[in-house]
Parts: C-alpha cells; structure tokens; sequence
C-alpha cells in the first residue's frame, strides 16, 4: 500500500520491530504457560478509515485494518517483497500461456459460515470493474479485462444514440467547471432513464465480454488467470485488497451496512472485526475458523483512533498502548537508553519504509497550479533541508519521486538514474520562474491558494514551513487541515490546487511509483495528462526484455520532474518503538504496517508492568 495508497496517514498509524516468531500456542515457555487468559495487543492508528470495503479501499489506514481481517490468495510475508500462501495454498505458473494456476484450500471459512471459493474472487474481481473502484486498474493485467471496462454504459448509449455521443463529446470538450457538470449531470441522467431493453441488451454485452475475461474458475477450489501481458509483479498484486475476495450472498444480504460497520464485514482473515466505533476505536478477535488458527497467538487487538502525536507518545509512555511509531521530535528522547529502559521499551527500529511525501497540483481545472514555471517556482521555494533538521527529524530530502534504497534493474533506481532529479531550496530560480509564470498568466501577482493538509501536528508543521517558505518568493498560500477521509474525498472530487499528499509503495517494482500519473489511473487526482509519459508507461506494461522496461520508467520518472507534476518533499525513515514483550511484529515499506500476523505478546510480563 505502500499500497498501498500509503498516503500520508500511515505515519500515525502505530508500529513495532520485524524480529520474528513462528510456532503454535502449545509451544510456549513455562512462564508463558502460566498465563491461561486472552493474549492482547493494545495499539493505534492515526486515522479512521475512509473504507473497508477493499474493492474501493485506497488509503493506509483502509489497508492497515483490512489485513487483520480479509485475506486474498497470497499474504505479504515476514520478508519485503515476499509473499506466501493464503486463501490459495500453492499456485503454478505456465509462461507459454502466461496463466497462474491457484488451487486454493478448503478450509478457508468466511465469517457469516460459508466456505470462501474461486467463484468469490471472481465476484469480487468483476465487483471492482463494474464500480470502476480507485484501485481497479490493477485488475486490467488480466487479459479481457480491459474491452470489458471499455463497455460502460455511457459508451454503449454514445454508440446507439448519435445526439447522445454529442452530448459526451461537448462534456469532454468543455473547459468550464461549471458548464463541464452541468452536462456530466445531463449524461447521468440520461444513463438512469436507459429504458429495460436497453438494460438487458447491455447487460448480455457485459456478460459476453466477461465470458471472454482470463479467469476460469474449475470447481470450488481452483482459479487460473491468464494474464493480457507479461507482469513480473503479478503475485504481489494477489496479495493487494482489490484482489480480495467477496462473497456474493452477504453481499447481498448487507444492502444498507456493508463494510460500514462491524456487522458489515464479511471476514476470513486471521481476525474479525467485532466492534467499530467510528471514529474511536476498532476491537478485533481472533477468528476460531481461520485456517492458520493454530499458529496466530494474538486473542484479541483493541485499536485507539489517535491522531495527535503527543498523545500517543503519552500513551506509549504510560504503558497504555505496546507500541507506537516515533516521530522526529521525539527521536533523540527515544534514542536514550534510559528513556527506553525507564518506560520498557525495546531499542528503537529505524528503516526506510519508501514512502514518498510531496505537494500535488491540480492539472484540469486550476489555471495557476496547470502552469508548469508556477509549479517549478513552488518546487524550487522548499526548502526540503530545513524539513528534515527540524520537522521531520531523521527524513531524507526527496529531490526525485522514487525513494532512495528502492530497488531498479540490479541496483538501486537511485543509483540507475540519478541520484537527483531537481534541486532543493533555490530561492533566486523560484522568483524568476514565477515571474515568468505569472506574465504567461497575464496576472501581476498570485491569488492567496488554498493548500490542503493531514490534521496531524507534524503534518501541519510542515505545512507551515511550506507557507513560510513560498511566502518568501511571493506565493501565499492558506493552509487547510483537515482528516484524512474529508482530504481524500477532496482530491477524488477534483476539490483542491494543492495538497500535501504521499505514496508508498503497493508492491517492490517501480511501476508502483510511476503508473500513479497515467492519465487513466484512478490516484491521479490532479489529472496529470501527457501522452509521451502514458506511452512510456504502456510500453513498459507490455515490454519483456527486462532492461528496456527499466529503461521506460527511467525516461517516465524524468518526465515527471522536468513537468513538476509533483514536488517532492521528503523521503520517510520510520521509527519504530515497541514494548520489551510485544515481539515478532512485521513492519514493512510495501505492504500493511505494522502487520501483527507473526507477533505475540508475553502477557505476564505485560500485566506486571501495568502495576508499577
């Protein structure tokens, strides 16, 4: 998720240490064996979900919570970059005809009882096409997939309904926000009057095209996918929510609450969601027909909505939680061995977890931020430096989009092209690029624009720092704060000019990164448009020889910078504190983090602590 939209919200979410652990609960020490309760884990995370539905799910929080309790043919292991078995138990690969073979167990139970199957990966699939859901492009590494989401029904209407097809093409043509919905509204309208023949006639269309989609389904338990292309990161994206599983009778059954409260979720993961209070607190238990049952030690997972930093420090402190992640103004304290000894904790985890943090721009709609000399103004007036020594303490300067450390061809993508794309803090270029932006915008100076943030305190800090910083150049800019589902929602609806944003990484290729800005993807929220940066993408989908893959999102990324279409800030390197006896807990740069999957708690030691 990153993701993993390992947006920015996953820096609040709580984490602890990759030291690992594996065995079953009969397996345990004497003083272990003592205890005979629930073994519990008390945690964090920095924002409610926007979403558990995990065909529509695209933030790190979603993801963070969606992991505990649904689980798709592959899991993310212990290692960054590995996966192991899930739903699907072993799975083969054929290259002649590029098709997986998944042959899944027939212990996987869901939730409401019923045995979770090939045919509900294949509902959940088609589910995500259907709702054209944010993440849904994934699935079109499947052949079919692609003429399949083509045949909306705004295309089948346009090709049947000549005055209609106009309709559409004046809509697209249109460059006035408020004209461009007045006719999006038009459209939609004449969609929900398609009168019941036409509903069938597209309905077969649909079903004709589905029948000709890579996903064949051989009894209960084996599903093959042949694949459009060849797709070397193909396993990871099994183990992303858009892959997940759905089951079609409580879909149904759950019109009104699905995946909106507890009872909505249909879970067959190792953990069921059993109470959600929005907004507060999420309470897990171990699920008692989960597969691997035997080998999950965590009973139970109280997770405390938290969003200040202060507060969960103190928490942490106050042995109220068993672990957290540091942030830069606390790190020296944690660094302390004293500090550590005299609140139990574990010596501190750093490792960079390749999220990216950077300002994205409105490209449709927004004159000023469409203006590339006003981008690069921005761009050049941070001063990513000052960030890092103050702010983000122990972050990297981002002067590119793909992090330092992340892996290219043989090497590091860093050290394959480029150690730098851009510079930092260049205070003189930023003036005179944005006087040569504001004569192509016929305009004396810059209205105020609104720049959105996260609620967090380290997320405002830098937020101010930016304001501060673009003040110094003559670009004023207000700062809105605001939660993580309202941000998001913003920038889905196109509602913004900028926006502090940032990605991790979905799965350990490059291409997590890069297809982010292609035009038809649904992250895209600034609609960055650019037909030579697509056809790179593109070419690099469909190419086999490895090198000249490279080579393509070689040339995208330097597109990317020569564009500005974003302006990166800073590199993440994550902290991690964790109690004495909380262990085995898997953190991780591509994937749901913390992931407690591995983890155990030593209860004992835990319950004496809480007493002194």
């Amino acid at each position: 998720m990153k993701s993993k939209r390992v947006l920015v919200a996953l820096l609040t979410v709580t984490m602890a240490v990759t030291t690992l652990l594996t065995g079953c609960k009969d397996s345990k020490d004497p003083a272990e064996n003592a205890y005979k309760g629930d073994v519990i884990v008390d945690t964090t995370i920095g924002d409610e979900p926007e979403t558990l539905d995990c065909q529509q799910l695209s933030g790190a929080p979603d993801m963070y919570v969606a992991n505990m309790f649904i689980e798709g043919l592959t899991r993310f292991g212990k290692e960054e970059g590995k996966y192991v078995p899930g739903v699907a138990k072993n799975w083969t690969f054929d290259q002649p005809s590029n098709t997986y073979t998944f042959n899944l167990r027939n212990d996987s139970k869901w939730s409401n009882g019923e045995t979770c199957t090939a045919k509900d990966f294949v509902f959940g699939w088609r589910l995500a096409l259907d709702q054209n859901t944010v993440y849904s492009f994934m699935l079109l590494n499947i052949a079919g997939t692609q003429d399949y989401a083509d045949a909306t029904k705004e295309a089948f209407l346009a090709g049947k309904d000549a005055a209609f097809k106009a309709l559409v093409d004046s809509r697209d043509a249109e460059k006035d926000k408020t004209k461009k919905k007045d006719l999006n509204k038009q459209i939609s309208d004449k969609i929900a009057a398609m009168t019941d023949a036409q509903n069938t006639e597209f309905k077969k269309l649909k079903d004709d095209l589905w029948a000709k989609v890579g996903v064949k389904v051989d009894g209960e338990y084996k599903l093959s996918v042949t694949l459009g292309f060849p797709c070397p990161y193909f396993i990871g994206l099994t183990a992303f929510p858009v892959y997940y599983p759905v089951n079609e009778k409580f879909y149904n059954d759950h019109p009104k609450d699905y995946t909106t409260e507890a009872v909505g979720l249909n879970c067959n993961g190792p953990w069921i969601v059993k109470e959600w209070k929005h907004k507060d607190s999420f309470a897990l238990e171990k699920s008692k027909t989960y597969w691997n049952k035997a080998n999950i030690k965590i009973d139970k997972i109280n997770i405390k909505v938290v969003n200040d930093v202060a507060t969960r420090t103190n928490l942490l402190k106050a042995g109220d939680i068993d672990n957290a992640g540091i942030q830069g103004a606390d790190l020296k304290t944690f660094q302390d061995k004293a500090v550590l000894d005299q609140y139990y904790l574990q010596d501190l985890k750093d490792m960079p977890d390749y999220t990216v943090f950077y300002l994205e721009f409105n490209h449709f709609s927004n004159p000023i931020t469409q203006n590339v000399n006003i981008r690069k103004a921005i761009s050049l007036a941070i001063d990513r430096k000052g960030i890092t020594e103050k702010i983000s303490v122990g972050d990297m300067p981002a002067l590119s989009m793909i992090p330092d450390y992340f892996p290219g061809l043989k090497k590091a993508f860093r050290d394959e092209n480029g150690k730098t794309l851009m510079e930092d803090n260049q205070v003189s270029k930023a003036k005179e690029l944005l006087a040569t932006g504001l004569k192509e915008l016929n305009m004396a100076q810059l209205p105020a624009m609104d720049m959105l943030c996260d609620t967090g305190d380290v997320s405002k800090r830098e937020a101010e720092k930016i304001q501060n910083d673009l003040k110094q150049v003559g670009i004023n800019v207000n700062i809105l704060p605001m939660p993580w589902g309202e941000k998001l929602q913003r920038l889905k609806n196109g509602n913004f000019g900028i926006c502090c944003s940032g990605w991790g990484p979905d799965y350990m290729d490059p291409m997590t990164y890069l297809d982010l800005f292609q035009s038809t993807n649904g992250n895209n929220h600034g609609k960055y448009n650019n037909a030579k940066y697509d056809e790179l993408i593109n070419a690099a989908v469909k190419e086999t020889d490895p090198a000249k893959r490279m080579d393509s999102l070689y040339k995208a990324e330097k597109i990317l910078m020569e564009d500005m279409v974003i302006a990166p800030r800073t590199f993440r390197v994550a902290h991690f504190a964790y109690k004495t006896y909380f262990t085995g807990v898997v953190n991780r740069g591509a994937g749901p983090s913390p992931d407690f999957y591995y983890a155990n708690v030593d209860m004992v030691k835990k319950n004496e602590l809480k007493k002194k």
